[in-house]
């Protein structure tokens, strides 16, 4: 009896390790995922890993392909401001694991968008969040600012997998867990019988594992039905500029857009107009109707803002640090967009060093060299 239980824990881990031989085989990309991702890439045979990828590989095979179909125009978009920001291309399985691409995704704790803020950290990481307008939406903003938090998460712990488990279980749960362990080893942390982290944190990190490497695999992959996922990555929006008090109505006009249609490519937008305190909003537009955007899509000008204030001089302020457009314009009684359109902004962010040049009145100029 002794004897025959033995060959059968030799029949599962022989098993187990033929598994995790054929998925090396099946994911060749598995090396480069993992350095990626600060992982060591014998990971792909621990135990726990090619069960789990045993048991839902078929599953995440249909929800990668689901994911696709729904995030074909952030895609392109994701990887470009991933890439231009220093960070792995990667990253973009994060947000597929957070929402399926899923634009309203929002869970039962109240996270929502792309990257599944929940509203305090979205405001930490500068996004709007109000009763009109819902940054966490906006598939651009919410990416940089989901950058922006990977970015800080990275600071704080030192090694991408770190920022992957923090990110789903909190910076205080995972610290804990290290001091716990007296070790940031990915192994140890990962161990389920040590019980570190909790279980959906495991199983997140092995999702985006097994996602990025189906991924990769799918990109350099000749099969047909590998072709066939791959012709779904297609960028058919792109994203704009608006200024603030914009009404959607004239931005619909502009753009040569039904409103329903406008809406649905941007859930972000739920007011009838650019609120004034967004600055500036990036919008989503059928890529087709760029040229037909910049022809009929007239933003004010300074020299209509300078004959509506009455302005009359531009003044240099130097950028110091702490400041951002708001404080820099609530310190000369301007409106932020006035700065924005002054100095041909691409965003609203300053950095400290930086001249901005602010549109006075004569009278404004005067009082304050009165001072």
């Amino acid at each position: 009896m002794r004897r025959a239980g033995w060959i059968v824990v030799a029949v599962v881990l022989a098993a187990g390790m033929l598994h995790a031989s054929r998925l090396a085989e099946r994911y060749p990309s598995y090396r480069y995922v993992m350095q990626q991702l600060d992982i060591d890439p014998r990971y792909i045979d621990d135990p726990q890993f090619v069960e789990f990828v045993g048991r839902y590989e078929a599953k995440y095979r249909r929800f990668y392909t689901n994911s696709l179909k729904r995030g074909k125009e952030y895609i392109p978009t994701f990887t470009e401001l991933l890439l231009s920001n220093g960070l792995s291309h990667l990253f973009v399985y994060l947000s597929m694991t957070e929402s399926g691409f899923k634009t309203y995704a929002k869970s039962n704790k109240q996270a929502a968008g792309l990257w599944q803020f929940m509203s305090a950290t979205a405001r930490n990481y500068n996004l709007i969040v109000n009763q009109k307008v819902d940054q966490r939406y906006d598939p651009v903003a919410s990416t940089q600012a989901a950058m922006r938090y990977i970015n800080a998460l990275y600071k704080k712990f030192g090694k991408w997998y770190l920022v992957m488990m923090a990110y789903n279980c909190g910076e205080g749960r995972l610290a804990r867990a290290i001091k716990r362990a007296g070790t940031r080893e990915f192994g140890v942390l990962m161990d389920a019988r040590r019980r570190l982290i909790p279980p959906e944190t495991r199983d997140y990190l092995k999702k985006i594992i097994l996602l990025a490497m189906m991924g990769e695999h799918i990109v350099q992959s000749a099969k047909p039905e590998d072709k066939k996922i791959k012709q779904k990555i297609i960028d058919g929006k792109t994203f704009v500029n608006v200024v603030a008090g914009t009404r959607i109505i004239e931005l619909v006009d502009a753009i040569g857009i039904s409103l329903p249609e406008f809406m649905e490519m941007n859930p972000h937008i739920t007011a009838s107009k650019i609120p004034a305190d967004a600055f500036l909003v990036q919008v989503a537009i059928p890529a087709d109707r760029l040229k037909h955007f910049k022809e009929h899509y007239k933003p004010p000008t300074l020299k209509q803002i300078y004959r509506q204030k009455h302005y009359s001089r531009l003044v240099a302020h130097i950028v110091r640090q702490g400041e951002t457009l708001r404080t820099v314009a609530q310190q000369y009684h301007v409106a932020p967009i006035e700065l924005i359109i002054a100095n041909e902004l691409p965003t609203a962010k300053l950095t400290p060093g930086q001249v901005v040049m602010v549109p006075m009145s004569e009278e404004a100029f005067r009082r304050r060299n009165a001072r």
